[in-house]
């Protein structure tokens, strides 16, 4: 398994440098998070352009990506044209990254109680809006596990939304950290097992069930040793992607917590059966 690091557009977080330093500390790809200001002033084919450049001189890959998203608290029948540019932009870009999958945050039903029924259809109709486009370029959207009480934190909704939309580039992200936060009879692993043949991408992060802290995995109480090998077992052949609040404002702070990173990722991987490289 090759591991990656979730970079979110910022100053100095795409600069050759830093992206050799990760190279060097062991990743082999990064997920980029398309922040709004990638779309502003119509720059986003240069931003992104040179984005690649830099990936390809430091011999990463984009992994995957996180598209653009509505803010959860929002009811489902939001619809804003700048998000709606900002994800066809994203799609787009996804091809000259050479980047296969983005994940996505369903919307949920806000405005009337979290209803599941009224939060599936406006997904499914978003989703098949979003899925031309994802066809236009041959790019996948990866329904992302949100915690409660948002729409897809039950696993059997997560399910239902990526199978009706019967479509190879429709399947499923899974973020360790949400699943976390989720209270289920079944139990953490069960639901995990339920929907693990159709992850592709994963969000690898950490905390202690109580909040959404973005750890690095091992810092908090995440049972990466009962949830890998249900991964594994599954025949998941994408990125340990590692989704984790990175301290940025001293650079030696932050070239000691990538590092601890890679650490991390291989003592939980090796323990559960699975090996780096």
């Amino acid at each position: 398994m090759k591991l990656s690091i979730d970079l979110e557009y910022h100053v100095h977080s795409f600069e050759l440098p830093f992206l050799r330093r990760l190279k060097e500390l062991g990743y082999d790809g990064v997920d980029f998070c398309f922040h709004p200001l990638v779309f502003v002033g119509g720059k986003e084919e240069k931003i992104i352009a040179q984005i690649k450049e830099n990936l390809d001189k430091a011999g990463l890959v984009c992994s995957q990506v996180h598209l653009p998203f509505y803010d959860l608290t929002l009811p489902s029948s939001c619809h804003d044209e700048w998000v709606e540019h900002q994800m066809q932009g994203a799609l787009k870009a996804m091809t000259v990254l050479d980047c296969k999958w983005g994940a996505w945050h369903p919307v949920s039903a806000t405005e009337c109680g979290h209803d599941r029924k009224v939060a599936m259809k406006a997904n499914q109709e978003m989703l098949k809006r979003h899925l031309e486009t994802a066809e236009k370029y041959g790019v996948g959207i990866a329904v992302e596990n949100i915690f409660a009480p948002f729409f897809s934190s039950v696993v059997e909704d997560h399910i239902e939304l990526i199978e009706s939309m019967n479509s190879p580039l429709v399947a499923a992200c899974w973020d360790f950290g949400h699943a976390n936060l989720q209270v289920s009879e079944r139990g953490r692993a069960e639901d995990f097992r339920m929907i693990a043949d159709k992850v592709k991408i994963l969000h690898v992060d950490d905390n202690h069930a109580c909040e959404d802290r973005h750890l690095a995995p091992g810092f908090g109480n995440v049972q990466f040793n009962e949830l890998l090998p249900i991964l594994f077992a599954a025949g998941f052949d994408g990125y340990f992607n590692m989704e984790c609040n990175i301290p940025l404002r001293n650079p030696e702070i932050t070239d000691l917590y990538c590092e601890a990173m890679v650490k991390c990722a291989k003592i939980l991987i090796e323990e559960s059966g699975g090996r780096v490289g």
